[in-house]
């Protein structure tokens, strides 16, 4: 879980609005709403026996952690009442702050949820919780792909701190600072990487190409990047990419699906690109919906009770065109709600790999001291009753390689005149460049390869297989239409199918 994510993923479907909210009255204020708002409203119906043990033990625990202290957790505690008192009594004993306390409890009521979407926030931690929602972040420029349990660098975002040293795509990240990443999930290594505006990090990379490690000092900036981005295909395909489901997403799509349409007219297709998309806003989703159909059902989601109820559009209008949309194990939450209608309507279909698989829906509840709850309400399925949540959704066309899937995307819309090339670490696929950590070409002693899995998309030859590259040159004389341009040291493949 750009998304999963790279920079820090938002899976988050449901938010409601933060609003101000006044100081605690009394101590344990802040764990007994956590406690009420799960007990009323979470989408597993716990037992309070269930939330107060896992407070007792998670505050055990840390006693014993950090003053080594022995608090042993009673069966008869399982009431507000009892853990109230126990919380006043172990903090006494223990001298915590009541902050600390706060939080141990809060964290081990939530441990018990096998939910990792429900999360408690503290004050700064829900401002980036929504900056990341908003595409804004302070960090150094780059996004992230886990590929053969190496950390990757798979894209660098222009005019940053990034783009402004000598890291490149495909450096595999080693350390920051002196902790290794080796090993370590996406969330895990982005804990590492985030860090305040204007502080440095010294970042340790692996670089394949000349086979030796680098070091770069980079210093944290704030940055906001757009949430949709799109160009036209060479030909009449539009090709449109989401980064998450923002406040501002929906505007943007209309606004790039109007200039591709005065680009050219008309469209005979759209490439809609959600991979490493990790979601965001429903109100969003939707609105990006009502730009593909004029009205239809968006989903069904069932609360905890086991109560259906329909989300649907209205006053939209027909795209009218075909649609492919690009998935992979990085597209999540309002990414898969968005696939998955589309697909159910007959607007779109499917290509990459198996989606996350998160069909649960979270609200955003606001704490006394400021903090708050994110926790999971519902469930949702798709028009079809499709089932998202641990499941994903399966493609129409499984394809494996990131840049075969745009080539099999647009064989399916019609495309038959072809032009691919390497540049500066892209692979340009008929005039869009895509950041693909592994090169389009590669020179060998056994003459220039190419990656199979494109080669085998771009001329529907199974027998290429999937393998990493093959010898370019006896599929040139096998397949007269298939020519080689090189100048500049740039390779440029042109077929006609």
């Amino acid at each position: 879980m750009k998304r999963i994510s790279q920079w820090a993923i938002a899976t988050v479907l449901l938010l409601t609005a933060v609003l101000p909210v006044q100081a605690a009255e009394y101590p344990y204020e802040e764990t007994e709403e956590v406690f009420l708002h799960v007990m009323e409203s979470h989408l597993s119906k716990p037992a309070a026996k269930q939330l107060v043990k896992g407070a007792l033990e998670e505050i055990s625990e840390q006693a014993e952690q950090k003053k080594q202290l022995q608090f042993k957790v009673s069966e008869e505690d399982d009431t507000w009442d009892e853990l109230e008192l126990r919380l006043a009594e172990w903090q006494k004993k223990g001298g915590f702050d009541t902050p600390t306390m706060n939080t141990w409890a809060i964290d081990g009521m939530l441990s018990t949820l096998n939910d990792p979407h429900s999360v408690f926030f503290t004050q700064d931690e829900l401002r980036l919780f929504q900056s990341d929602v908003e595409n804004q972040f302070v960090g150094f420029g780059f996004r992230l792909r886990l590929q053969k349990d190496h950390i990757i660098i798979r894209e660098i975002v222009p005019n940053s701190p990034a783009a402004a040293s000598s890291l490149q795509r495909g450096d595999q990240l080693i350390k920051v600072n002196e902790t290794s990443m080796v090993g370590k999930t996406f969330e895990e290594a982005y804990a590492y990487l985030k860090g305040n505006e204007g502080t440095e990090a010294v970042l340790t990379v692996y670089r394949p190409s000349d086979k030796r490690e680098h070091q770069v000092k980079l210093k944290r900036a704030f940055m906001t990047l757009p949430e949709a981005e799109g160009q036209m295909f060479t030909g009449s395909i539009g090709y449109i990419s989401l980064e998450t489901f923002g406040s501002e997403g929906a505007i943007q799509v209309r606004d790039k699906l109007a200039e591709l349409s005065r680009l050219q007219k008309p469209l005979s297709g759209l490439v809609l690109d959600l991979r490493d998309n990790g979601g965001g806003y429903l109100s969003t989703a939707r609105d990006i919906a009502s730009l593909f159909m004029e009205e239809g059902l968006l989903m069904y989601t069932t609360n905890r009770n086991g109560v259906e109820v329909e989300t649907w559009v209205r006053n939209g209008q027909d795209i009218g065109i075909p649609v492919r949309i690009l998935v992979n194990g990085g597209t999540a939450s309002a990414s898969e709600l968005l696939a998955g209608a589309l697909r159910d309507h007959d607007i779109a279909k499917l290509v990459g790999t198996k989606t996350f698989g998160k069909g649960s829906a979270q609200q955003v509840i606001p704490l006394s001291d400021g903090d708050a709850l994110k926790l999971t309400l519902n469930e949702y399925f798709t028009p079809k009753h499709t089932v998202v949540n641990h499941v994903g959704l399966q493609p129409d066309m499984v394809v494996e390689d990131y840049g075969a899937q745009v080539v099999e995307a647009l064989h399916s819309l019609k495309v038959n005149t072809w032009e691919l090339s390497d540049a500066e670490g892209d692979t340009v696929i008929n005039g869009i460049p895509f950041p693909t950590v592994d090169p389009l070409f590669k020179q060998t002693p056994h003459g220039l390869q190419i990656r199979a899995a494109v080669l085998s998309h771009l001329l529907g030859d199974l027998s290429i297989g999937e393998k990493d590259y093959v010898v370019l040159a006896p599929y040139l004389k096998k397949y007269p239409t298939l020519k080689l341009l090189t100048k500049n040291g740039v390779n440029t493949l042109t077929f006609t199918s």
